[in-house]
């Protein structure tokens, strides 16, 4: 009896919920390395977890495996949700949403034993996470917007420091301005060229008259 349960259809539900985790942990494991909210343990889970919800949704009498699905990629759109962070001008998280909710379709075609279609969709997911990126910051290292704080002395002529400012970092615009008994401060967003680092960019920035500090976040 205790063999029996690895044959036949047991097996295969074995298999699948084992695949499934298996191909969540692939595409996990790179959002680990990458330091993200959500890493390898929660990919594994949501593959996991779609191909169990496509299994009972198989095996239930009257029931349209694919309503199931459906429900599952809504349940995601909340998980995917807490996984983006606002900070500033800057959006992050968008890629590990998006790898959730694939990681979650990956589940789901395993556990309509679509094999190649995960499997492929694996491959391919953990290539636009590792060789796309790559490529982007050797062809497009300036297409991400970064924010500047210019901390100015007090009395400082606002437009003629942002005039200058905005001649250093051409592609910018003014967020916000602040006053306080101290100075003022000004915020931008930019998008920094790509012959000239951010390093360089701050330093440029510092030497301006009635500039007292700079903070470069990205």
């Amino acid at each position: 009896m205790g063999t029996m349960i690895f044959t036949g259809h047991h097996g295969v539900v074995l298999v699948q919920v084992v695949v499934a985790t298996l191909l969540g942990a692939v595409i996990g494991l790179e959002r680990e390395i990458s330091a993200q909210p959500a890493g390898l343990r929660t990919h594994m889970l949501v593959s996991l977890g779609s191909a169990l919800f496509t299994l009972v949704g198989a095996d239930a009498v009257h029931t349209d495996p694919t309503r199931i699905a459906a429900q599952v990629v809504t349940g995601i759109g909340f998980l995917g949700a807490g996984a983006i962070l606002r900070s500033g001008v800057t959006v992050h998280g968008l890629t590990t949403a998006a790898s959730l909710w694939m990681t979650a379709a990956i589940g789901l075609a395993v556990g309509m034993r679509q094999w190649y279609a995960a499997g492929y969709t694996t491959a391919i997911g953990l290539a636009v996470l590792l060789l796309v990126r790559a490529l982007e910051r050797r062809a497009l290292p300036g297409r991400r917007s970064v924010e500047i704080t210019l901390t100015l002395e007090s009395g400082a002529a606002l437009d003629e420091v942002v005039g200058r400012a905005r001649e250093i970092v051409p592609r910018s615009r003014v967020l916000g301005v602040s006053y306080d008994a101290v100075g003022q401060q000004v915020v931008l967003s930019a998008q920094p060229g790509a012959t000239e680092g951010l390093v360089t960019m701050a330093e440029h920035l510092r030497a301006l008259e009635h500039v007292q500090g700079v903070t470069v976040t990205h």
